[in-house]
């Protein structure tokens, strides 16, 4: 099966090829998971369902990403592909596992990205609200995620390199900021008695007890969802099997250490019932902290926030719909996804589909749950069961693509990707099922059922492929990019 690897390259519609350089791959990891979103909309969530220990829940998620991570940089060393994790389990298990692979990701990055709107139209209605006190409460929700889903679609629609380089912009002035609120933070703190401590690194100020950090956990894992958008990037890196996995690792483990240091300032700037309050209120904690440090100056967060967003939402959308395109390709969805406009090769098609389900399912979710936040929150919960799913997927696959071959390594491709599957499996017993099985129904077990639901529904799309698609099966890998055979040396 490995053999097949060599002749993936495919003669059908390819990306444009050399467009991001390794700032440019280094500028999706960042700009997907955010420096100031990961903190501005986590941070308040984390310490009302956890305790004030927003720091510990953001280095155990990292503990939790880091065999991925390894897996990932792994098999992009050898195999870059935009498809990947339904490239490479599709070679070493079967079509049909890549198929499904391939399903579950895509629905990961869908739901990763729908998060994204719908945390837009929470900090418009702030600055809104700011402006005219009597705005409405549902009107500038539905306002923001229309707006910001228009906006992305102009961006995406130029092409790689132009979606790059606004991300790497906005990516700096958020980063900017963030230190900045950090810094006044403390020096106001720091005139205070006993106002700088390491209580929230103290493992004993979780007072939810381990239900309420497991449950924390799901959101810490959501600031570190769409990292592996750089996998799919592998078609459109230059020199992917060098650059993809060296982004991987460190960018990921600097944004941990960035949240936490954060967080720990954050987590000592207002009381936990202050921010408790805030989150009942459908609102995010960061605006009211920083007016209190700022004042007038807090409209800087809520610019900055607009700004981390849509650098998310470009990368979000950059992954989804390459990995739509990687399937459509090799026809395992509709093959007009895989149509391709301009001399930049943009996948255009893929890419209004994405940005349309954002939106619909921003929008529908508004209406059933009637709160912003809770909107945000039911997603972000969602999406981290496909999220672990294909986090465990990489990492049976860095197991299989390696053994037997004269490249495979004890730690690197058997201890990794044990500790990977099992931590995987154990956040989606102990957060999904566990701590969402016992929530209300409201924004609990209904996301138990519809997750459940939409695996049972590829499951049945899997099943179909493997009785009556012969032809597609008997194809090679949607790989997107050659490979190098491990078994020869890459």
């Amino acid at each position: 099966m490995k053999a097949s690897l060599a002749d993936a390259a495919t003669s059908a519609p390819r990306l444009k090829a050399d467009a991001i350089g390794p700032w440019g791959l280094a500028a999706l990891v960042v700009g997907v998971t955010s420096p100031a979103i990961g903190l501005y909309a986590m941070w308040g969530p984390i310490e009302v369902t956890a305790g004030p220990v927003a720091p510990l829940v953001f280095l155990a998620a990292l503990i939790i990403t880091l065999p991925t991570v390894l897996s990932y940089a792994s098999l992009n060393r050898v195999a870059p592909s935009a498809g990947a994790v339904a490239g490479w389990l599709w070679t070493t298990v079967n079509p049909a596992t890549g198929m499904l692979a391939g399903l579950i990701m895509t629905t990961y990055f869908l739901m990763t990205a729908i998060t994204v709107p719908l945390l837009f139209a929470l900090f418009f209605r702030d600055l809104l609200t700011w402006m005219y006190p009597a705005t409405p409460g549902m009107a500038p929700l539905v306002a923001g995620v229309i707006l910001h889903s228009g906006l992305i679609a102009l961006i995406c629609l130029r092409g790689a390199e132009a979606s790059i380089k606004t991300t790497i912009r906005l990516m700096l002035l958020e980063t900017g900021v963030v230190l900045a609120l950090s810094l006044t933070i403390l020096w106001v703190k720091a005139g205070q008695p006993g106002g700088i401590n390491l209580s929230p690194f103290n493992p004993a100020q979780a007072t939810q007890g381990l239900p309420g950090f497991w449950a924390a956990i799901i959101l810490g894992m959501l600031a570190f969802a769409g990292f592996d958008v750089v996998a799919t990037a592998a078609e459109e890196a230059r020199a992917p099997r060098d650059n993809v996995p060296r982004v991987l690792i460190v960018a990921v483990i600097g944004m941990a250490l960035f949240w936490a240091a954060n967080a720990w300032v954050l987590t000592l700037s207002a009381p936990p019932g202050q921010v408790a309050e805030y989150n009942a209120n459908g609102l995010t904690a960061i605006t009211p902290v920083a007016r209190s440090y700022w004042g007038w100056g807090s409209l800087i967060v809520i610019v900055t926030a607009f700004s981390g967003l849509t650098a998310i939402y470009i990368a979000s959308v950059q992954g989804a719909s390459r990995i739509i395109f990687a399937l459509a390709r090799h026809r395992l969805l509709p093959g007009f996804f895989a149509k391709l406009k301009g001399e930049k090769r943009v996948p255009h098609i893929a890419v209004l589909f994405v940005v349309a389900t954002c939106a619909v399912m921003g929008l529908v979710s508004l209406a059933i749950l009637k709160n912003g936040l809770d909107s945000f929150v039911w997603w972000s919960n969602a999406m981290v069961f496909f999220a672990a799913l294909t986090f465990i997927g990489v990492n049976v696959a860095n197991f299989l693509y390696f053994w037997g071959t004269r490249q495979f390594g004890l730690v690197r491709n058997l201890i990794v990707p044990i500790a990977g599957v099992f931590l995987n499996l154990y956040l989606i017993y102990a957060a999904f099922f566990s701590s969402l099985w016992s929530a209300p129904l409201r924004t609990g077990r209904s996301i138990v059922y519809v997750c459940l639901a939409l695996f049972l529904l590829m499951l049945l799309a899997v099943a179909c492929m493997r009785f009556f698609g012969g032809s597609l099966r008997a194809g090679s890998a949607p790989i997107g990019v050659a490979p190098t055979d491990p078994g020869h040396g890459a």
